[in-house]
């Protein structure tokens, strides 16, 4: 690793030196007051890429994680144009997607740097054994470089292929988790002392039945037309208690009295 990093650098330092020859003649700045070298932003491109291949996954993998403190001492040591967490996360984008890339094969060019305000963004195409990629370098107005990342290319069917199987994952997390939530709300049935004690239902109360009125007793009809003698004779009745005359009355109904009212003499 080391000398890799040695033959990068010594590449680094002429192009810093044609640089400082060429800076006013070879730029490309859409802002007069930031001057850079694109040979040299292709140079730390370069380096990034050859590295990459060149290095065992453990050593990758070792990069990827250094601390800020650690990877600042490897920067100044070898004066090496990166920021710390440019360094790391450069190293930890490529440990990522390593295996979908496969092997190296080639560097397909450099796509024209985009300044904006005081960052220049250099865009590099690499073809690997799995797909191509696209490696953007973020760099400020020194050249130093601030962020890394590693674009993979993908085909129409990989990405709806993704697209399903992420659609899939999470709905199907979400009825697993529904379904657990639903198992435990189900046991809580079963814990003893859970339940709410049951209040004894009393019978409801028996409707009385409504109390049937007294019935009183029927008026008998009397036909007068069929008990003449019986007219007669109480006619005469009356007529001899109260001293009077049976013309004056007229017999129109006889009914039974509840209680009698007469008295003996």
């Amino acid at each position: 690793m080391k000398q890799n990093i040695r033959k990068i650098l010594a590449v680094l330092v002429l192009a810093m030196s044609v640089m400082g020859l060429t800076a006013c003649g070879n730029t490309a700045s859409t802002e007069p007051e930031i001057n850079f070298d694109v040979n040299y932003l292709h140079s730390v491109a370069d380096f990034l890429i050859t590295n990459w291949d060149e290095m065992p996954a453990e050593e990758i993998a070792q990069y990827a994680s250094m601390d800020a403190e650690d990877t600042e001492a490897l920067l100044s040591r070898y004066g090496l144009p990166f920021t710390a967490e440019a360094f790391t996360t450069a190293f930890a984008g490529y440990e990522g997607s390593a295996e979908e890339l496969g092997a190296y094969v080639s560097t397909d060019g450099y796509e024209e740097p985009v300044v904006k305000g005081d960052e220049i963004t250099l865009v590099t195409n690499v073809t690997y054994e799995n797909r191509t990629a696209k490696v953007s370098i973020v760099f400020n107005k020194k050249s130093v470089a601030q962020s890394v990342t590693i674009d993979p290319k993908y085909s129409t069917a990989e990405i709806l292929k993704k697209a399903g199987m992420n659609t899939i994952l999470g709905m199907g997390t979400v009825f697993i988790v529904l379904i657990f939530i639903s198992l435990v709300i189900y046991c809580f049935n079963f814990i003893p002392g859970n339940q709410a004690p049951k209040q004894e239902e009393k019978p409801a109360p028996k409707p009385r039945a409504p109390k049937k009125p007294a019935a009183r007793p029927a008026a008998a009809k009397e036909d007068l037309v069929d008990d003449k003698e019986l007219v007669a004779a109480i006619t005469a009745a009356i007529c001899a208690y109260t001293g009077t005359s049976s013309d004056g009355f007229v017999v129109r109904s006889i009914r039974r009295a509840e209680s009698s009212k007469w008295k003996r003499a």
